[in-house]
């Protein structure tokens, strides 16, 4: 699965994502920080099967997008905590889901929403 984590998301959870079998790019790590939201969706995001934000408005903006686009974006409703237990607490349902530890990979592909995310709705 092809995921692209927002700049408002943990630099730490590339690795670990990566390590369960996925495409993990960040906005930091295209240089792409700053990016308007709607740019950032059309252009970029929408090359992507996954998009994690921390941004609610960002997600409240979609309801206005009318061009279609494969990307789900998955509000994550963590609470801010170190980086450490922030990588932690987003992985745990992973792991849960796949039933190997983070870290460990078996043709890796997640296809389950974690349960400590949100699908918002598609118009």
């Amino acid at each position: 699965m092809k995921i692209l984590l927002d700049e408002n998301l943990s630099e730490g959870l590339i690795e670990p994502l990566r390590q369960l079998g996925h495409i993990v790019d960040s906005v930091g790590s295209l240089r792409l920080k700053g990016l308007d939201n709607g740019r950032l969706y059309r252009e970029v995001a929408s090359g992507y099967d996954l998009f994690f934000t921390k941004d609610r408005q960002f997600v409240a903006q979609l309801d206005a997008v009318t061009e279609p686009s494969s990307v789900k974006v998955v509000l994550t409703i963590i609470r801010q905590q170190p980086e450490v237990q922030f990588v932690a607490a987003f992985m745990r349902p992973l792991s849960a889901l796949t039933g190997r530890p983070p870290g460990s990979c078996a043709n890796g592909r997640v296809s389950a929403t974690p349960p400590h995310t949100r699908k918002e709705p598609w118009s």
